[in-house]
């Protein structure tokens, strides 16, 4: 039998799933992007957790949901902002170039669609997380949750079954969204 809990577990699981599909179409085609390591060994987890995600991809991110909503010269910006070097950098970039090229978008958001074309030109860096964070955003979908997609799209390297308790342990570690101060 399950509890209401479970239900709503259950729910967010799915909800987070869709929006990886959603926003990363060309998802079985991705390959690694910035965690390499197994998420069932924690110390390779809480490695790339503490070192990658919660300095880097989250703020970056953040930064690209919001400024999809701005403007083009903001949303490149922020994805110039995320410094990731070496593999990680490639592996970000080409993971973020294949959604760029496999998504259009929405009639009327003219940003997004600046940024994509730059992406595919190569006139940005282009990486997953601002590509996939843009994309959420002109959706509307929750920030929150597209965290959570991210994550999800980073360590689906293990069986979706075993998958959500390491999810779950990295979005912990997130430090919630300080509320920023827009002009009128």
């Amino acid at each position: 039998m399950n509890t209401a809990g479970e239900s709503s577990d259950f729910a967010t699981r799915a909800e987070i799933f869709r929006i990886a599909r959603f926003c990363a179409p060309s998802l079985d085609t991705l390959g690694q992007v910035t965690f390499t390591g197994e998420p069932a060994i924690s110390n390779q987890l809480q490695q790339w957790r503490d070192a990658i995600l919660v300095p880097h991809i989250a703020p970056a991110a953040r930064s690209a949901y919001r400024a999809a909503k701005r403007g083009f010269r903001e949303l490149a910006a922020a994805d110039k902002q995320l410094d990731l070097a070496g593999p990680l950098a490639k592996n970000s970039r080409a993971a973020g170039r294949l959604i760029a090229r496999s998504t259009r978008a929405p009639v009327g958001e003219t940003a997004l669609e600046r940024y994509l074309a730059a992406v595919d030109r190569e006139e940005c860096p282009g990486h997953m997380a601002v590509v996939f964070a843009a994309r959420a955003a002109v959706f509307h979908l929750p920030e929150p949750l597209v965290l959570a997609a991210i994550v999800f799209v980073e360590l689906r390297s293990s069986p979706i079954g075993d998958l959500w308790p390491y999810v779950e342990t990295c979005i912990q570690a997130i430090p919630p969204s300080e509320p920023g101060l827009c002009a009128a």
